[in-house]
């Protein structure tokens, strides 16, 4: 699947955040190292890990406008479980993400520009290719999906206004994409990679409930034709509907969310049909306050995939715990842990395969301010 940042729909969350900043001098900085690992059993027989340390920078330059500049170092490594040597690494900084938001008026009007920086790995050698694409599965709960990509922009607009008791909201954004090689042919002549244009639309609603909030959003991403070396092929369009809900129960915070992500059909470059596809996500989560301003929070998270042409359908449950603590004053630690079980399907019609997977998360986030 092509996934591409979201710059829109973050645009109203960091203008939100930081209306009441002052100065340059009220930046935030969020760290977040972490390592994810999947071991697909017989008879995959394949282990996937990544370990990624993605940097964030928010820059209020006035309450009315804010600069945020991202990136990671990601190392992800595909290997064989069957005793083989074979096995497949990349390894490196990322492309580095630039934004700018600028919110108008009282009615929450937010301009979004930003800018995708090829500062990583666009290109990659054959004996990487198995780890640079297999990090970009929706499916997996990956941090990083790709290494590099062609020089980009995006601009968008969104706007939020309180309607009775309901905050709403809608937006609109457009993204390109410089063109790329994106494998190393080994002295052959590469062969070019055009991306097409995406343009996305979303829209959602939010209000109090008890002392939580409830919240919905729908969004529709539109993608022009790739093009690979003079020949065109889609992967299809998307849609994704998002919801949440969190209120206090008993000593503690209790979160629902859910995500639900529907891939439309697409075609190849020889126009054969590429099947439609599902990704349906649940997660349950309960904070609990410990001391002043400590939390500890067990969750709970299952994911299902299904495809169309007689694939099997995939799952991936996650059991996990985070906490959340003050170090110093403007410094906090968010560490977390996961442990995931499930199994994964793959194939046609027949001739499908599943293999039962476990997996391991461990994360530390930093935040200051």
């Amino acid at each position: 699947m092509k996934k591409t940042i979201s710059l829109l729909a973050a645009g109203v969350v960091s203008a939100a955040s930081t209306a009441g900043a002052q100065s340059a001098f009220d930046v935030g900085v969020r760290i977040a190292p972490q390592y994810h690992s999947y071991e697909f059993k017989s008879p995959v027989d394949t282990k996937i890990t990544e370990f990624a340390l993605p940097v964030f920078v928010l820059v209020p330059v006035t309450p009315r406008l804010t600069f945020d500049i991202g990136t990671s170092f990601t190392q992800a490594e595909v290997s064989s479980t069957r005793g083989s040597a074979a096995k497949s690494t990349i390894s490196g900084v990322t492309d580095t993400q630039i934004r700018a938001n600028y919110t108008l008026g009282n009615d929450f009007v937010v301009f979004t520009a930003g800018v995708n920086l090829p500062t990583g790995q666009s290109t990659v050698k054959p004996d990487e290719l198995a780890a640079a694409s297999l990090i970009g599965n929706d499916f997996l709960a990956l941090p990083i999906s790709n290494m590099g990509t062609g020089f980009g922009g995006t601009g968008g607009i969104a706007f939020a206004r309180p309607v009775g008791a309901w905050s709403v909201g809608a937006g609109v954004s457009v993204r390109h994409s410089a063109s790329y090689d994106p494998v190393d042919m080994g002295g052959l002549a590469n062969v070019r990679y055009q991306p097409g244009n995406e343009y996305r639309i979303r829209a959602g609603v939010d209000r109090g409930f008890g002392t939580g909030r409830f919240n919905l959003g729908l969004t529709y991403s539109a993608f022009q034709d790739d093009d690979l070396g003079g020949s065109a092929y889609n992967t299809g369009n998307r849609w994704l509907a998002q919801a949440g809900l969190n209120n206090n129960f008993g000593p503690g915070m209790l979160t629902f969310s859910a995500w639900n992500l529907y891939r439309e059909s697409g075609h190849l470059f020889d126009s054969t049909v590429v099947g439609k596809e599902n990704i349906v996500d649940g997660a349950l989560a309960y904070g609990i306050q410990l001391g002043s301003s400590g939390v500890i929070e067990p969750n709970v998270e299952s994911r299902v995939w299904t495809q169309t042409g007689g694939a099997p359908s995939s799952i991936i449950n996650t059991v996990g715990l985070r906490a959340q603590f003050p170090l110093v004053s403007g410094l906090a630690a968010i560490p977390s842990v996961g442990y995931s079980f499930g199994r994964f399907g793959s194939g046609a019609t027949g001739a499908t395969t599943t293999a039962d997977l476990v997996g391991m998360h461990a994360t530390l986030a930093i935040r200051v301010r």
